[in-house]
């Protein structure tokens, strides 16, 4: 019986992109699009192809930190030696005590517990046509879309409404000063677009205070130019008023002279997701992150 030999060559990054793009079968970033899915792979040069005897079977994009692109090539098909291979050769290298698995597949998910692996936050990209749609709205709101000087309210509303949520537990609490530039960053590049009219913020007539907002827009580098959703929030006090299903709708029609097609990233297990699900939207195949402990066994 002849013994098998596993070996991790170093790929030139071009060939690698598109082994990587077949061979995984999955659009995660829902790009639509045969040369972006290819430029997505090309960032990083530790990309490894392992072959088995000689032949290809598989490949990774791995260093020290993490690991992430992993693809299996036909017909080779056993999921569990692939992953107790790439396991095996990154603790090989790494110094460090634990590593990111980034973008695992639904389908690899419990093979990676099984080697001890962490689940660390689940996650998908959704989208669907922009349209021209309508909302209504209680007498006691009204949208429009936020000015510069508005940045600051909403950010302080943006962090008051993520406190105790999914995203909270799963990235921790941002300071007001990183949500505050986060929301400036946004601004500077859809206005740079000219689509910062996609974000929209709603208001309590009676006050003009923001109780909740829609940050979104074309940001330059995105691929055929799709709109993004960065952020969509309300205060707890207010929800169950209707006002993110509006807000959500008045920026897919403001994206609508524009693009179409309105994009968004949520975390699995967010709530937000049914909503997202009822205005149409559908989600690519999920990822999720993990976390390997390098010496817990």
């Amino acid at each position: 019986m002849t013994s098998n030999s596993y070996t991790f060559t170093k790929a030139d990054k071009e060939l690698f992109a598109v082994y990587q793009t077949i061979y995984s079968q999955s659009d995660v970033e829902m790009w639509y699009d045969w040369n972006a899915r290819l430029n997505d792979t090309k960032w990083s040069d530790d990309c490894f192809f392992i072959y088995q005897n000689g032949e290809k079977i598989g490949g990774v994009i791995m260093s020290p930190n993490f690991v992430i692109y992993p693809f299996l090539i036909s017909p080779f098909c056993d999921r569990r030696l692939y992953w107790k291979l790439v396991l095996s050769h990154v603790k090989a290298i790494s110094s460090e005590k634990e590593i990111n698995l980034r973008g695992v597949s639904s389908a690899d998910v419990e093979i990676l517990l099984g080697f001890g692996a962490e689940i660390w936050r689940p996650r998908q990209i959704m989208c669907r046509p922009t349209d021209a749609l309508e909302y209504t709205l209680d007498d006691e709101f009204f949208i429009e879309t936020p000015k510069e000087s508005d940045i600051p309210e909403m950010s302080e509303v943006l962090r008051e409404s993520f406190l105790g949520g999914i995203a909270y537990r799963t990235f921790g609490e941002d300071s007001l000063d990183t949500v505050n530039q986060s929301i400036k960053d946004c601004f500077s590049l859809y206005t740079a677009t000219d689509t910062w009219n996609h974000s929209a913020v709603v208001k309590r007539k009676s006050t003009n205070a923001i109780v909740g907002g829609c940050i979104a827009g074309i940001n330059p580098e995105m691929i055929n130019r799709f709109s993004f959703i960065d952020d969509m929030f309300v205060l707890p006090a207010y929800r169950g008023k209707k006002l993110g299903e509006s807000l959500l709708k008045h920026s897919i029609s403001a994206a609508h002279k524009d693009t179409t097609v309105v994009k968004l990233h949520v975390l699995i297990g967010n709530p937000a997701e049914y909503l997202y699900r009822k205005l149409g939207f559908i989600s690519g195949p999920s990822f999720i992150d993990m976390k390997y402990k390098v010496n817990a066994y």
